[in-house]
C-alpha cells in the first residue's frame, strides 16, 4: 500500500512538473487591448507641458490616467533611459550606463540577455510570445536601434526629421494595425540643447510634438483599431539650461500618460512611476509573462478594475521659493557681490508663507519669515521654503552669497586648452594654452566666454584656512573635473557625464596650501564650481575671501 502511495505521490509530481516545463503560452489579457502604441519624445520635461499650449497632450491626460512625477533613472541620459524603458530594468541589470555604451565597448555587463550583451527588450518579448505579432520601431534618434533585437521587428526606420518620423509612424498604424509600435521624437531635447529648457524656443518644440502627437492619434482612428489601442506617452529626461544628465528634479521626472482601451479616465496617478515600469505596463496589457530579471512593475491602477492600497504615495509638493538673485540653468541662485548683497524671495504659488534660515540649516515653522529685502555683508548660505498651516510644503531652495570687499585682489588664475576629441582629462604637461587670464572664483561661468568643445580649463589658486580639521570638497561639472589640494588629488570626477557631483575629504592645518581644479568640455554647454565645508561652515561654493 505504501508503495502504491509513493508511486501515485511520484507520478503526480513529475506530471506537474512536465506540465510546467511545458506551458509557456502567454498570459492572455482579460482587458481586450491587441495593440499598444508606445509615444517617446526625449527632453520632454514636466515643465514644457505645463508651460505650452498642448491641446493634444491635454486631452489625453483628461480622457485617460497620468502623473508628471514619474522618475527616470541616473544617469539622466538618452541610452541608459531608452534603455530602461524598453527593457523593463535600470542601467544596474542591462548595463546601459551611458550614452557611450556599445556591444563592443562597455563597462557593465548585462545580468541577462536575449541576444549576445543585450538584456532582453519588450520587442524580443511581443515577438516570443505572441504568434505572428507585427512589431515596428520608428525613431528619429538613430542611436536608438542599437537598445532593441533587430530580429524581433518587422519595420525598421529611422527618419531625419521628427515630422517625417510621424507622418511613417502614421501611415505604419493605419497599414499593418501593428501588435506594437514604438515611436521616438527627437526635436523637443534638440531645443532644450541649443536654446535652453524653458525658453521659448523648448516650448515651441513642445507645441510641435503636440501637433505630431496629435497626427499620430488621428492615424489610430483611421486605422479602425482605436477601441483596441492603449497608447502610452512618456519621456526619457528632463533637462537644466542648455543640458541633463545630473540628479536634479527637473532632470529626473518625467511625465507618464496612459489613453485608450481599458484605462481610466481623468485620473491622475497617486504613487510612484519608474522609467522601468513602462515596458512592464505593455506586457501587462498585452498579456505577456514577464521575465525574472525585469525590476519594473505594471501600473495596474491605471486599468479599469485595478486599484492600488499603500500608505506611500508619491510626494507632491508646491513649487519652491525663487531667491533673487536667481537661478539660471546650473548656476545657483545669489552670486558674488562687492561689499553688501540684497535678496529678495518669491513665492510662485497663489497660498503659503516663505521661511528661511541664514545658517545653512533647513528652516522650520519658526525661521525668520521672508517678507523684505534681507541684506548682507558676509559669506552666507540661506535655505528657504513655502509653509502652508506651519508646515513645509514645497522643497528647499538654497541661495550662496559671496561678498568680497572692493578691493579684493583676484586670486584664481586659469589657463585655457583646446584640443580634439576629449572624453577625460588629458595630460596637459608640455602643452601650451590657448588663453590665460584671473577670475575671483573657481567656475565655469566666470568665463563661459571662452568655452567651446573640447575645451581644458585649469585652475590654481590658493586657500586660507584659520582652523585644524577635516575639509570636505564637492566639484560639480560636465564633464570631468578633479581638485588638488596640497598637490593630493582630493575630488576625481572625471569622465564624459552630465553634471554630477562628487565628493572627498583632506585633513588641513592653519595656513596656505595650494589648490587645483582641472576641468574639460567635451562638448556642449559644460558646467563647473567648487564647493566646500569644514566643522562651523556649512557647505558653500568655495568663496573668494578664502582665496588668495
Amino acid at each position: 500500500m505504501k508503495y502504491h502511495l509513493l508511486f501515485y505521490v511520484l507520478m503526480t509530481i513529475g506530471i506537474f512538473s512536465l506540465w510546467s516545463c511545458i506551458d509557456k503560452k502567454p498570459l492572455h489579457s482579460n482587458l481586450g487591448i491587441k495593440h499598444v502604441v508606445v509615444i517617446g519624445f526625449d527632453g520632454l520635461s514636466p515643465d514644457g507641458l505645463q508651460n505650452s499650449s498642448t491641446p493634444n497632450f491635454d486631452q489625453l491626460m483628461n480622457e485617460g490616467s497620468h502623473t508628471l512625477h514619474a522618475r527616470s533613472v541616473m544617469p539622466t541620459s538618452s541610452s541608459p533611459n531608452w534603455a530602461s524603458m524598453i527593457m523593463g530594468a535600470g542601467p544596474e541589470q542591462h548595463g546601459i550606463t551611458s550614452n557611450a555604451w556599445e556591444k563592443d565597448n562597455f563597462v557593465l555587463p548585462t545580468i541577462s540577455q536575449s541576444e549576445d550583451f543585450l538584456f532582453p527588450t519588450i520587442f524580443h518579448l511581443i515577438d516570443k510570445q505572441i504568434p505572428n505579432a507585427e512589431i515596428g520601431a520608428i525613431y528619429h534618434w538613430d542611436g536608438f536601434g542599437r537598445l532593441f533585437e533587430k530580429n524581433a521587428v518587422d519595420y525598421n526606420i529611422s527618419p531625419e526629421t521628427e515630422a517625417e518620423t510621424a507622418a511613417l509612424a502614421s501611415r505604419y498604424i493605419q497599414e499593418k494595425k501593428p501588435h506594437f509600435t514604438f515611436i521616438h521624437l527627437d526635436h523637443i531635447d534638440h531645443a532644450g540643447h541649443e536654446f535652453g529648457h524653458g525658453t521659448k524656443e523648448y516650448y515651441d518644440a513642445v507645441e510641435k510634438g503636440d501637433k505630431l502627437l496629435g497626427e499620430i492619434i488621428e492615424a489610430i482612428g483611421k486605422a479602425g483599431i482605436e477601441k483596441e489601442t492603449l497608447v502610452i506617452i512618456s519621456s526619457d529626461h528632463g533637462g537644466v539650461g542648455k543640458g541633463h544628465g545630473g540628479e536634479s528634479l527637473q532632470e529626473m521626472e518625467i511625465p507618464f500618460i496612459l489613453w485608450g482601451k481599458s484605462i481610466k479616465k481623468g485620473q491622475r496617478l497617486k504613487h510612484p512611476v519608474y522609467q522601468y515600469d513602462n515596458a512592464a505596463t505593455v506586457a501587462f496589457a498585452l498579456g505577456l509573462e514577464i521575465p525574472v530579471a525585469w525590476i519594473g512593475k505594471p501600473v495596474k491602477t491605471a486599468f479599469n478594475g485595478f486599484e492600488t492600497v499603500d500608505a506611500y504615495p508619491t510626494v507632491e509638493r508646491v513649487k519652491e521659493p525663487v531667491i533673487l538673485p536667481k537661478a539660471e540653468g546650473y548656476k545657483k541662485a545669489g552670486g558674488l557681490f562687492t561689499d553688501l548683497a540684497t535678496i529678495l524671495f518669491e513665492n510662485p504659488n497663489p497660498n503659503g508663507e516663505i521661511r528661511f534660515t541664514v545658517h545653512g540649516s533647513l528652516p522650520n515653522a519658526n525661521s525668520e519669515l521672508a517678507d523684505k529685502a534681507v541684506v548682507l555683508d558676509k559669506n552666507t548660505v540661506i535655505r528657504s521654503a513655502v509653509f502652508i498651516d506651519d508646515q513645509i510644503a514645497s522643497n528647499i531652495s538654497d541661495a550662496y552669497i559671496r561678498v568680497k570687499k572692493n578691493e579684493k585682489i583676484v586670486p584664481v588664475k586659469y589657463e585655457v586648452f583646446y584640443l580634439d576629441n576629449l572624453s577625460n582629462i588629458p595630460v596637459l604637461d608640455g602643452k601650451t594654452a590657448n588663453a590665460k587670464g584671473s577670475t575671483f572664483e573657481i567656475t565655469s561661468d566666470a568665463i563661459k566666454e571662452a568655452i567651446k568643445n573640447n575645451t581644458v580649463v585649469r585652475f590654481r589658486t590658493n586657500l586660507l584656512t584659520e582652523s585644524e580639521g577635516k575639509y570636505q570638497f564637492y566639484i560639480r561639472s560636465d564633464d570631468g573635473s578633479r581638485l588638488w589640494v596640497n598637490h593630493t588629488l582630493v575630488v576625481d570626477n572625471d569622465g564624459d557625464h552630465g553634471v554630477i557631483e562628487k565628493e572627498g575629504s583632506i585633513y588641513l592645518l592653519p595656513g596656505i596650501h595650494p589648490i587645483e581644479v582641472i576641468w574639460f568640455n567635451g562638448g556642449g554647454e559644460g558646467w563647473l564650481d567648487v564647493f566646500y565645508k569644514t566643522d562651523g561652515v556649512p557647505k558653500q561654493i568655495l568663496p573668494t575671501t578664502r582665496l588668495q
